[in-house]
């Protein structure tokens, strides 16, 4: 479905509600799909469209911290290749001989770097972040990220949503009513959570099923 036949469906729904506006079905259907959409998964892990590989990030010696742009929900690792990694380190974990923090990502195997913080997206003030707890150093096309986008803003009917059909009139309209719903009840926050705990799964489970991706992962809910 497009969206403003989503917007026609909420519409006809609920008799009195506008298609926009702070009290529009517009609002709720792109609220209840960046709930749905938000997970680490293969579907939302971002690579570089160029070269098909992750992400790098550039760092320069002496500066610790870094800011990622607002299309990045959450950086869950910063990694380098393992041919590059070093034959040890004062951490002990990162090393060419040691395995047991590898990815496979892409066709490529990853050592994760232990010590580097990471924050989520929050708004469009708080970015997603992330901080190393030892100096980087200066590199280029030396670590990269595994980092997840954000869904799509719905803030328009010509914005079309990330869950295709017919999970976008199955779980994406049948989530926004229920926001709506707790809007008129006074019980937003409990609609919030059926929406994130019984609908959220269920996508995944559909949007997962058949085969798997070369990550073989199930998206990761920390709390969203």
């Amino acid at each position: 479905m497009i969206t403003e036949e989503i917007v026609d469906e909420l519409v006809q729904r609920f008799n009195g509600w506008n298609r926009s506006g702070e009290h529009g079905v517009l609002r709720y259907i792109s609220a209840a799909h960046e709930i749905l959409m938000t997970a680490e998964a293969e579907q939302n892990l971002i690579f570089n469209e160029t070269t098909g590989v992750l992400p790098s990030l550039n760092t320069v010696a002496g500066t610790f911290r870094y800011i990622l742009t607002n299309d990045v929900w959450r950086v869950a690792s910063i990694l380098i290749k393992i041919t590059d990694a070093p034959v040890a380190t004062d951490y002990g974990a990162l090393t060419r001989s040691s395995y047991k923090n590898s990815r496979m990502i892409g066709g490529i195997l990853y050592a994760k770097v232990p010590y580097v913080r990471q924050w989520d997206y929050i708004n469009s003030v708080k970015l997603a972040r992330l901080m190393f707890t030892q100096d980087p150093g200066t590199h280029n096309d030396y670590y990269f990220r595994e980092s997840y986008k954000r869904p799509t803003e719905i803030l328009s009917e010509s914005i079309q949503v990330d869950i295709p059909s017919p999970l976008d009139f199955d779980i994406l309209i049948p989530a926004a009513a229920k926001l709506i719903e707790g809007v008129q009840s006074g019980n937003y926050d409990q609609a919030r959570q059926y929406v994130k705990l019984q609908l959220k799964p269920e996508l995944w489970k559909q949007l997962n099923s058949g085969v798997q991706g070369e990550l073989d992962m199930e998206p990761v809910d920390r709390g969203f």
